[in-house]
């Protein structure tokens, strides 16, 4: 009868581990997205529009959709942990 759990509990850790996993990378994608945000405001309110080149105004607008699509990423990986607690309290039951 245990050997028919073993399968099953491990199962349950990798869901487990992915979980954290999962939770890690949403706090790393969100720290770097807050960063990429103040580096965005500083460069956009910082420097005024006299000394502003193209290529600095094509950096400031490339900030500005590089934290929108991480943005996107933390709420993708959120959807991506709520399913995997889902699950594991689904295996756990």
């Amino acid at each position: 009868m245990s050997d028919l759990k073993a399968p099953e509990s491990s199962s349950i850790r990798a869901v487990e581990r992915a979980l954290d996993e999962s939770k890690q990378a949403k706090k790393t994608v969100e720290e770097a997205a807050d960063e990429l945000a103040v580096v965005h405001v500083v460069l956009d309110k910082g420097v005024s529009e006299d000394v502003r080149t193209d290529d600095l105004d094509r950096a400031i607008e490339q900030t500005d959709q590089i934290e929108k699509k991480l943005s996107k990423s933390v709420d993708l990986l959120e959807k991506v942990a709520e399913a995997l607690e889902t699950e594991s309290n689904r295996k756990g039951s």
